[in-house]
């Protein structure tokens, strides 16, 4: 599977796995098996928020685009990134981007604490 991530704010987190052809999005399980070669499934036919555009199998890859929980503070190259975020899902776990705020670094840190 191939999924691109769209930046979403949001307080939520998203977690995954994949087995064959079904896609398990925070304990829920999408089975695209009956979806053809060329042909696309809206997200507007798929009972999840997590999914955005369209789902289309391409040969025998699946191509989708979730939603990427992000927070204001989030790194930037999640937020905003340069170029799309692609995740090449395989068999077992999908291993989406940590996109939680950065700690302050101990040089900020102690700049911050000198100035109080």
């Amino acid at each position: 599977m191939k999924i691109k991530l769209l930046p979403f704010l949001t307080n939520e987190s998203i977690s995954g796995s994949v087995s064959g052809d079904v896609l398990t999005v925070n304990g829920d399980s999408f089975d695209f098996t009956p979806l053809m070669d060329g042909f696309r499934l809206p997200a507007s036919a798929i009972s999840s928020e997590w999914f955005v555009d369209y789902v289309e199998r391409k040969g025998q890859t699946l191509h989708m685009t979730l939603r990427l929980p992000v927070q204001a503070d989030s790194p930037d190259e999640y937020r905003n990134p340069v170029e799309p975020i692609v995740i090449d899902a395989r068999s077992g776990p999908v291993k989406f981007p940590d996109t939680s705020p950065s700690a302050l670094s101990m040089t900020e840190l102690t700049a911050t604490q000198e100035e109080k």
